[in-house]
């Protein structure tokens, strides 16, 4: 029975990962609306770089989301709080997860193993709004997920934590 929980949880969690599919028009046209006022930012292969490293990145996390949530979701028994979904709670989430990001991305450029998976987003020469898309596969490998257990600890559920970190990647973008 638990096991069918964690799939059809794992079936919802394909949403998260397609909220960043769903809002990419918004940012193709952010894209467009800066290419043609500041082409000489824009290099072509750089800019198709950028979007195909953006889709192994979403595969990446769709994967280790599959493998995450059954260990996000067996800690969230030990968590300090029960949270209902709310407005308050949402925006809550989202400011203590970009504060955990804060230090996720601060560990990036001090600690040399998650340096090796960060470094790509700092590796083109050209930036823009296609730079954005610019993200690693190796965050799952290198741990990025581990600055997200302390949201399960508190009481947040896996499923409104990787949404959270959705919407703080598509947030970051701009």
């Amino acid at each position: 029975m638990l096991t069918l929980k964690l799939l059809i949880n794992a079936f919802k969690m394909f949403d998260i990962t397609l909220l960043m599919l769903l809002i990419s028009p918004v940012f193709f046209v952010c894209i467009l609306i800066e290419y043609c006022r500041y082409r000489q930012h824009y290099h072509l292969w750089d800019s198709i770089l950028n979007t195909l490293l953006a889709l192994a990145h979403q595969f990446a996390d769709a994967l280790a989301l599959l493998l995450l949530l059954p260990l996000f979701s067996w800690l969230h028994q030990y968590r300090l709080f029960d949270f209902e979904l709310s407005p308050l709670t949402l925006l809550c989430g989202f400011i203590l997860q970009d504060f955990l990001y804060y230090w996720f991305h601060r560990a990036c450029h001090y600690i040399h193993w998650f340096w090796s998976a960060h470094v790509v987003h700092h590796s083109s020469i050209y930036m823009n709004f296609s730079t954005a898309f610019r993200q690693s596969l190796l965050y799952p490998v290198v741990g990025m997920w581990l600055f997200w257990l302390p949201l399960v600890l508190l009481g947040f559920t896996a499923e409104l934590v990787f949404t959270i970190v959705s919407i703080n990647l598509a947030y970051q973008f701009f």
